[in-house]
């Protein structure tokens, strides 16, 4: 999945922000994990600039290998009414540590708050849409599943 960030236009944010938005699109991924924290930090609970710098400080941090960052991310997303961005960080963390569903629930979630969000609806087009398996009363994976599936699609 593509790491640009999506909206350009952060010119209210902080400057460390600005600067982890940038080694993010180089993938210098510990210098944007620095830069993230330190926005992270510098703001208390009541900013409206929060949740997005906790989910940009958490998808970096997921990127770099430290599992805590996707708590993080969730934890923005819970706080979150209205930046599509903290729901896109989060569908991120989620396809990053291989959980479809829980990214597909991410989706859902900031399409509801910002339906027009470019980021959600490219990725929400590049995962594809699951079709409900033929009996949905057995694992996805069973041999049945796969044989009537196939046999339906034809």
């Amino acid at each position: 999945m593509s790491l640009k960030a999506v909206y350009e236009d952060f010119s209210a944010c902080s400057n460390d922000f600005v600067n982890g938005v940038e080694h993010l699109k180089e993938h210098a991924i510990p210098k944007a994990v620095e830069s993230f924290k330190i926005a992270f930090e510098s703001v208390d609970r009541s900013d409206a600039y929060r949740n997005k710098y906790a989910s940009y400080c958490g998808l970096a941090r997921v990127l770099s290998g430290d599992v805590s960052g996707l708590s993080l991310c969730r934890e923005a997303a819970r706080a979150e009414i209205n930046d599509g961005d903290v729901f896109l960080n989060l569908a991120r963390a989620e396809w990053y540590f291989e959980n479809r569903k829980n990214t597909v629930i991410a989706l859902k979630k900031g399409l509801n708050i910002d339906n027009r969000h470019p980021g959600l609806r490219l990725m929400r087009e590049q995962l594809g849409l699951r079709v409900r398996s033929p009996l949905p009363f057995l694992p996805r994976s069973h041999p049945l599943n796969h044989t009537l599936g196939k046999l339906m699609r034809k």
